[in-house]
């Protein structure tokens, strides 16, 4: 059988040298790590390098391997000198197949050594096990679907219900930032407490709508600090719309996701809670940064994706600002990597307006989206404690701003 496989490998290889036609059959089927390591992937790069300049044939590949040595060059003229199976594809597809039936044993050989060292956790055997077949999957097949050009221009207008109506949508993802101390909390609290409740509590009027299922990832405030936030504003909302509030917390504080253990639980807890909207912050106490940000982003997005592909949630996260890091618009953009700035559908940082003392919600993601009406800002209410100050009324406040 070994034989047989190495004989489908060299002449995978022999037909990818012989033409750019042939290495692009070939290589669109398989991946250097495929083939054996050692002669069988070099020959392998060198052919994926000359198909990138539409150079492919048996002398360039011959002469390109001679460069890194004689021997590499003799083993190539020798040994992928002739044609053993009959077509490219043919070829590729059992190299292919072969390749995923070794990862897919070194996965289950990997999780069985596991499970019999007594030192390992059975939740950490699971997580690991879990994210290498989702490996090995990806090698199988793409995952990936294409749509025709007829589905794309008959496609019906977003109506994906709304969380926040005019303003959240399923699915989406928003992060709010302000400096410490500034109201972030105490504003998510309401705006979670009312989606549960079936308020919408950043309109005008605190529309009505079906109440919600709310989770809350809450790392950064205990659970008295909870309650003192909830209880600025329930009684209030109680007394708008008498339903119990549909809202749980994770009792947790201690949550690192760059762990995979503890990523797969808060994965699972949303699974199993099936939210329709879910808290997580604050975004500094998720995974931990040092000078690894973009690797500290990667684990929370990658995390809050999951999510929302195997629940439809929409997603709320809080952040401290950056105290005006590059390319900010008004120095209100995460704390951490660039890259959550072009990652949620929705962000907004919370701007004391020097004029007013109010809080501007300013932009520092353009949005993804032009038919939302999100407040312009923010003031202190005696019925809550943020009431919205929407833009038609702001612009008559402030038409300078």
């Amino acid at each position: 059988m070994k034989e047989i496989l190495e004989q489908l490998q060299l002449s995978a290889l022999y037909h990818a040298s012989v033409s750019n036609s042939n290495a692009e059959s070939v290589f669109s089927i398989v991946d250097v790590e495929d083939f054996e390591l050692g002669k069988q992937q070099t020959i392998a790069q060198i052919i994926i390098r000359l198909l990138a300049e539409n150079k492919v044939d048996q002398m360039a590949v011959a002469t390109e391997a001679s460069k890194q040595s004689k021997g590499l060059m003799t083993w190539y003229m020798v040994s992928v000198s002739e044609e053993f199976y009959s077509t490219p594809t043919y070829c590729a597809n059992a190299v292919r197949e072969a390749a995923n039936r070794r990862r897919l044993e070194m996965t289950l050989n990997k999780a069985l050594a596991m499970s019999v060292d007594m030192n390992r956790d059975v939740e950490e055997i699971v997580s690991t096990l879990v994210t290498d077949l989702d490996t090995s999957q990806a090698n199988i097949s793409s995952g990936l679907t294409t749509v025709n050009f007829d589905d794309v221009i008959n496609a019906e207008d977003d109506l994906r219900p709304w969380i926040m109506p005019n303003m959240l949508r399923t699915n989406e993802r928003m992060i709010i930032t302000g400096p410490e101390g500034g109201g972030k909390s105490v504003l998510v609290a309401q705006m979670c407490l009312g989606a549960s409740m079936g308020i919408n509590t950043m309109s005008a009027n605190l529309d009505k709508h079906e109440p919600l299922r709310v989770l809350m990832l809450d790392v950064e405030n205990d659970r008295l600090q909870v309650r003192n936030n909830m209880r600025k504003i329930y009684s209030t909302l109680r007394e708008m719309n008498d339903v119990q509030p549909n809202i749980e917390w994770v009792d947790s504080q201690h949550i690192d996701l760059s762990d995979p253990v503890e990523q797969q639980k808060v994965v699972r807890i949303a699974k199993e809670k099936r939210p329709q909207l879910m808290y997580m912050g604050s975004l500094y106490r998720l995974a931990p940064e040092g000078d690894k940000v973009d690797a500290a982003f990667t684990h929370v997005s990658r995390t809050v994706d999951r999510i929302r592909a195997e629940t439809g949630a929409s997603v709320l996260l809080e952040a401290h600002a950056g105290h005006g890091l590059s390319n900010d618009r008004n120095g209100m953009r995460p704390y951490g990597s660039s890259m959550w700035l072009r990652w949620p559908e929705f962000g907004f940082g919370m701007v004391r307006h020097n004029q007013s003392g109010n809080i501007q919600l300013k932009n520092w993601r353009g949005n993804r989206s032009d038919d939302r009406q999100w407040p312009a800002a923010l003031r202190r209410g005696s019925v809550l404690p943020w009431q919205p100050i929407m833009m038609d009324e702001w612009e008559v406040l402030y038409p300078n701003d």
